[in-house]
């Protein structure tokens, strides 16, 4: 009997995931044709061809929605990442610019989803919504080791306070993403690349390279 129940319950979580995921990407698919803000329950819905009630069971708000395609859209972005640092060599400089090209490229692929993500933590005070976007930081994980293995090789100062480095390495990512919302913007990788050489020239070790 307790097989059975079981058995049973693991067929009703696996169906209870399915139509999760059936709404997810429903609800990802609403958001890039219709913007977050456009977005409703009801579109997801229908996109999905279920309940609106079933949308709710899935995640208990829009914004919770887009907070679950984000950490799947993270935690893709964490396991390439993982494959190119084991995979890197060379200067902390050179290894610092391959991670963030490649982070570059992931957000540009989702730059709707990306906006509406960090434009919600920044104007609704929402704890929830925030300890939620703030548990996706386990994607610059990378860039932390990397900037670590420099200031450990001597390629960068020892003195570094890596916490406010990091810090900066964020804010040049973020301002170079925003080139892309913005009419006539720069190319978000040229201006990557342009910041973050001068942001490593600063770092450098006065032997190391810059």
């Amino acid at each position: 009997m307790r097989d059975h129940m079981a058995k049973r319950h693991t067929r009703r979580d696996v169906r209870r995931e399915a139509t999760r995921g059936v709404v997810l990407e429903a609800a990802r698919e609403v958001f890039l044709s219709q913007g977050y803000q456009g977005a409703t329950i009801k579109m997801i819905a229908d996109r999905a061809g279920v309940s609106a009630g079933t949308v709710l069971n899935a995640e208990p708000s829009k914004a919770a929605l887009l907070i679950a395609i984000m950490r799947g859209h993270y935690e893709s972005v964490a396991e390439t990442r993982g494959n190119l640092e084991s995979a890197l060599a060379g200067r902390a400089g050179d290894r610092l610019s391959a991670l963030l090209q490649l982070l570059m490229d992931a957000q540009l692929r989702q730059t709707e989803l990306v906006s509406a993500a960090i434009g919600h933590s920044w104007l609704v005070q929402d704890e929830t919504y925030q300890r939620a976007f703030d548990s996706m930081d386990f994607a610059w994980e990378p860039v932390r080791r990397a900037l670590a293995a420099g200031v450990e090789s001597g390629e960068f100062r020892r003195d570094l306070d890596q916490r406010v480095a990091f810090g900066a390495i964020v804010d040049l990512f973020m301002g170079s993403l925003r080139e892309c919302r913005r009419a006539g913007g720069e190319d978000p990788h040229t201006a990557l690349t342009a910041r973050l050489a001068l942001l490593v020239q600063g770092m450098a070790a006065q032997s190391g390279a810059a």
